[in-house]
């Protein structure tokens, strides 16, 4: 097995997450499976550096995503995703860039959330899949090693969401570790491993085959 890329101990934060611990190998796809308010997006968060936990470690290639975000090239894509009215789709991605250190070129920004056809066209034009891939575009920019994803697909029509998913294969097949929150068992299906959560822990065994459906395989 690969070197983790992604190392939880003994996690809390309130009352949202309760001693949750994990690993996530480098170039491994693995999904957040759980209700609404079973605690997955506040988890994604904390692994995002957005949060800080009250007890445990997070470790994102040996630093701390809270307090070393300077060495840590993680890009995020929440549920909700960015606006951008007035902007083309190129000037949404050249306006990323200056915020970013070592960005990506435009180009391949562009090329990699496949996104070069649609360019020159404004934002309040784009189709959801494309805004969705937009925001991929925008996680990829800073040359991220890690990616978290809020329910990236939901919303999505099939030939969309298999698109973003090919788009994050094509990520970890180059060594890019993918974690995706999702209430869609047939989504979590899709990953390489799969960590239940419940009430904010982490189940497994018979509590996860309790919770769904045991079309995923849990870790």
């Amino acid at each position: 097995m690969k070197a983790p890329a992604i190392e939880v101990r003994d996690l809390d934060l309130n009352e949202a997450v309760h001693n949750v611990s994990f690993t996530v190998a480098q170039g491994e796809v693995y999904a957040l499976l759980g209700r609404y308010g079973s605690g997955k997006t506040t988890l994604l968060e904390i692994l995002a550096g957005l949060r800080r936990p009250t007890g445990g470690t997070v470790r994102l290639r040996d630093a701390d995503p809270y307090t070393d975000r300077d060495t840590v090239r993680s890009g995020a894509v929440w549920r909700d995703g960015g606006l951008f009215p007035g902007l083309t789709v190129a000037e949404v991605v050249d306006t990323w860039r200056r915020w970013t250190l070592d960005p990506l070129t435009r180009d391949d920004a562009l090329r990699l959330a496949r996104l070069t056809d649609v360019a020159d066209v404004p934002f309040e034009r784009l189709a959801p899949g494309r805004r969705r891939m937009l925001d991929l575009a925008l996680a990829l920019v800073g040359r991220s090693d890690v990616l978290f994803l809020d329910e990236p697909t939901a919303g999505l029509d099939d030939a969309d969401a298999c698109e973003v998913w090919s788009v994050l294969r094509m990520q970890a097949a180059h060594g890019v570790t993918v974690v995706i929150a999702t209430r869609d068992p047939d989504e979590a299906c899709r990953a390489d491993r799969v960590g239940v959560l419940d009430e904010g822990r982490l189940v497994t065994g018979r509590d996860a085959a309790r919770l769904h459906t045991g079309r995923v395989r849990a870790a």
